[in-house]
């Protein structure tokens, strides 16, 4: 496009009739297309004020202007104070600059569109090469663009601002935090309890939320903030999320796996706790039951000695009764045999004083023989 002075009378009475809060210098020589007068008195105006990274306030006439740097912008989101950080200390309260306009002069919060030169140096490109703006087209308006958009494509290379993949508010950051959750969860997962495998498939499910999020994020309008950002070849945002959520794909497969295995292997000590329970159960009857059978035999043997003693008891009361009725062996008794013997009276025979039947075993009519 040919450049196109305008006279500096004209400017003033421009500004002036289009003051909506957009600063610009009144004494400023604006060319439209062209470079700056440097060196001209008329050309110098003087910053009154930052108000972000992409707008500025200027002195007309002792008044402030509003105005926006053409053909670069600053997200909303990330790096936003940053970039007006960057500004504020790249034109302190009191810098003179050179304003240079395009086709359309004004925005339609009627800020003057201006690409703002100091000391020779674009600003507006500045901006873009610190990381902190984008190149974008303001139609009609492309003067500056491909300055901008060339200083743009140089931060990114060098990982600079929006492209830094240190910075958690940048796309790089949030897809390499979203690489490393999955290596993490990678390294992670494998054989576990029923607690870790659980933890984990959180841990799978936190990051695929992540995932989905930056997906339809890098599906998006790569025109707008914050795809804008990322126009060098070298982007591979979009693959990188894609291999990321394959491979995520991968370790839930492996979490749910590992996690049907281990419940079959806690189902399985469960039946062989069971098993054994049983079997313990069934030792500690059979044990029961044997001395409870021990304990009857034995009381069994006893009540029939208990029964065999005080039957023997009973028939020698019984003899005793008998040989005291027939008067046919007097006063004597002997117990035994060896009480007999002791009294001298073995043997002794049938109707003799102390004779009795359990004195005489084979009934022959003569005890103790």
């Amino acid at each position: 496009m040919p450049s196109r002075k305008v006279a500096l009378s004209d400017a003033r009475t421009f500004l002036r009739a289009h003051k909506t809060g957009v600063g610009v210098a009144a004494a400023a020589l604006l060319v439209v297309g062209g470079a700056a007068v440097a060196g001209s008195p008329e050309t110098a105006t003087t910053v009154a004020a930052v108000v972000d990274g992409e707008t500025i306030d200027v002195l007309v006439d002792g008044e402030e202007q509003r105005v926006r740097l053409l053909n670069v912008a600053i997200s909303e989101e990330c790096l936003r104070e940053e970039a007006t950080a960057f500004l504020t200390e790249r034109l302190p309260a009191g810098t003179e600059v050179d304003l240079e306009l395009d086709e359309e002069h004004h925005d339609e919060a009627g800020r003057l569109l201006a690409g703002v030169l100091e000391e020779g140096s674009l600003v507006n490109e500045e901006i873009a090469r610190a990381g902190l703006g984008v190149a974008v087209v303001e139609e009609p308006n492309r003067r500056f663009y491909d300055a901008v958009l060339t200083a743009q494509q140089a931060a990114e290379v060098e990982g600079l601002g929006l492209s830094s993949e240190t910075v958690e508010c940048t796309v790089p950051a949030q897809v390499l935090a979203y690489g490393e959750q999955v290596t993490e969860l990678e390294a992670a997962v494998g054989a576990g309890t029923i607690a870790e495998l659980d933890g984990w498939s959180a841990e799978a499910a936190a990051a695929a939320a992540t995932g989905a999020v930056l997906a339809t994020l890098l599906d998006g309008d790569d025109t707008a903030f914050p795809l804008v950002a990322y126009t060098g070849e070298h982007w591979t945002l979009r693959e990188d999320v894609e291999e990321w959520t394959a491979r995520l794909v991968a370790v839930e497969e492996t979490i749910t796996t590992e996690r049907a295995a281990e419940e079959e292997r806690l189902e399985r000590e469960e039946a062989e706790r069971r098993a054994a329970e049983e079997a313990e159960r069934r030792a500690a009857e059979d044990a029961e039951r044997r001395a409870a059978e021990e304990a009857a035999r034995e009381a069994e043997e006893a009540a029939r000695a208990e029964e065999a003693a005080r039957a023997e008891q009973e028939a020698e009361r019984a003899a005793e009764a008998e040989e005291t009725s027939s008067g046919s062996g007097g006063n004597a008794y002997y117990k035994n045999c060896t009480a007999a013997r002791d009294a001298g009276a073995a043997p002794v025979y049938a109707g003799q004083p102390g004779y009795g039947s359990h004195l005489d075993r084979d009934g022959d009519g003569v005890g103790c023989e």
